[in-house]
C-alpha cells in the first residue's frame, strides 16, 4: 500500500472524488459543493501550506485519505497538537491502519504529542466528531456524516474517546407548546425582558452585541473562547447566503433593551445540497432555487444567555419564538447542535425546552508520546 502526499491539483482531485465513490447510493449521503471544498483546500495545502492531505493507494485506487494540522488545543492546554479532518476510508483495517499511522508518524517528526479529530477546516465549532449514532436521517447544514464503521477502524488503530458532541431534535411532538408558552409569558413578566427577531439593517451594531453576549456567557465555558468581533463578522459573511432575519432571536431586558440572550439558526440548506449532487452546473443551480423553499428542517446553529438571566426561561422563550418562525417557513423540525456532552448548562437548557437527544459524534484522541 503506498501513501501520497497530494502536492497538486491532480492529487487534490482524486482526494476529493474517492468521497464521492465511498458513499454512491448512500441515500444520506450530502456532498460538498466541489467548487467550493476545492478552493478551500487549495488554499490551506498549496497556499498557506498549513495543512497536509494524504491518500492511502493499493494498485493506484484510493482506499483511504486524511487531512491534518497542527494548532493549539484549548481545552488540553496543548501549544501544538495535531488535529485530523476528512478521513474516509473503506471497510478495511489495513488501510486505515495505513493512513492514520502515516498522518501520526509525520505529526510526531513534528513535536506533536497528542492528535484528534475528526472536525472540519476553518470551522471547529462544527462538523465535530465521527458520527456514532443516529444514521436514520441525512445529515443537517454544518453537520458530519459518515459510515457506520469508522469508530471501529480508529478503535481497532488506538484511538480512544476525547468526548462526544450531542444533537437534540426539537418538534410538535416534544414540545408542548401551549403549556411551555404560558411558562415563557410568565418568565418574561417576572424577569422583565421580551423576544424579537433580528433585524439585519443594523448588522454592525448586531454582530457588535451579540460578540458581548457570547464573551460574558462563556467565562465559565472550559472548552472555547468567545469569538471577536472580527471572527463573528467573518464568520457572518460566511454564513450571510444562509441566514434569515425570522431564525436569528433575540432576548432583550425591557428596562433598557439590552441584549441578554441570543438563538441563531439556519435552515437546513444539506437538503438543497443533496439534490444539487456537489454540482453548480445551470441545472444544479435551478434545483437550488426549486427545493429551498421546500427545507423542512432548521438547524440552531448557537444559542446564548448571558449568566444573570440563565435558568430564567430565556432559552425557552428563544426556541418557542424559534419554533413559531420555523413552522411559518414550513419546518417541522430543529436540530440543536452540536454541544459538548460536558457542557452543562446548554445541554440542561435545550433539553428543558423540549429537546430530545437523537444523534451523537465522537471526538477520538491518541496520545503520540513513548
Amino acid at each position: 500500500m503506498e501513501i501520497v502526499k497530494v502536492d497538486d491539483i491532480k492529487k487534490l482531485k482524486k482526494f476529493l472524488r474517492f468521497q464521492d465513490k465511498l458513499y454512491e447510493g448512500d441515500e444520506n449521503f450530502v456532498p460538498y459543493i466541489k467548487s467550493d471544498i476545492k478552493k478551500t483546500l487549495k488554499k490551506l495545502l498549496f497556499e498557506d501550506k498549513t495543512y497536509t492531505a494524504l491518500t492511502a493507494e493499493e494498485n493506484g485506487v484510493t482506499v483511504a485519505r486524511i487531512l491534518y494540522t497542527v494548532d493549539k488545543h484549548k481545552q488540553y492546554h496543548i501549544d501544538n497538537c495535531g488535529f485530523f479532518y476528512m478521513f474516509e476510508c473503506v471497510n478495511d483495517q489495513k488501510a486505515a491502519d495505513a493512513i492514520l499511522s502515516a498522518m501520526c508518524v509525520d505529526l510526531k517528526s513534528r513535536g506533536v504529542a497528542h492528535v484528534e479529530g475528526t472536525y472540519f477546516p476553518f470551522d471547529q465549532d462544527n462538523r465535530r466528531g465521527i458520527l456514532i449514532d443516529g444514521f436514520e436521517r441525512p445529515p443537517v447544514l454544518l453537520t458530519s456524516y459518515n459510515k457506520k464503521y469508522y469508530p471501529a477502524l480508529l478503535e481497532n488503530f488506538g484511538m480512544k474517546k476525547d468526548f462526544d458532541t450531542l444533537a437534540y431534535a426539537l418538534t410538535k411532538q416534544t414540545i408542548p407548546v401551549e403549556r411551555y408558552s404560558k411558562v415563557s409569558e410568565m418568565a418574561k413578566k417576572r424577569y422583565g425582558y421580551y423576544i424579537e427577531c433580528a433585524d439585519f439593517r443594523n448588522i454592525d451594531t448586531l454582530i457588535t452585541e451579540v460578540g458581548e453576549v457570547m464573551k460574558e456567557a462563556t467565562t465559565e465555558d472550559i472548552f472555547q473562547d468567545a469569538p471577536s468581533i472580527e471572527a463573528l463578522r467573518s464568520i457572518v459573511s460566511q454564513w450571510k447566503a444562509f441566514l434569515k432575519e425570522e431564525l436569528c432571536l433575540l432576548a432583550r431586558r425591557s428596562s433598557d433593551n439590552k441584549l441578554i440572550g441570543v438563538v441563531i439558526a439556519v435552515p437546513d440548506f444539506n437538503f438543497v445540497f443533496q439534490k444539487m449532487k456537489g454540482k453548480l452546473n445551470p441545472i444544479a443551480i435551478l434545483k437550488m432555487f426549486y427545493y429551498k423553499n421546500k427545507i423542512k428542517t432548521v438547524r440552531g446553529l448557537l444559542q446564548y444567555v448571558i449568566p444573570e438571566y440563565q435558568n430564567k426561561g430565556v432559552i425557552l422563550s428563544l426556541y418557542l419564538a424559534l419554533f413559531d418562525s420555523a413552522e411559518k417557513m414550513g419546518a417541522d423540525l430543529i436540530e440543536a447542535s452540536s454541544m459538548m456532552e460536558n457542557n452543562k448548562k446548554p445541554n440542561d437548557a435545550i433539553t428543558s425546552a423540549g429537546g430530545v437527544l437523537y444523534k451523537r459524534y465522537r471526538l477520538y484522541g491518541m496520545d503520540l508520546v513513548d
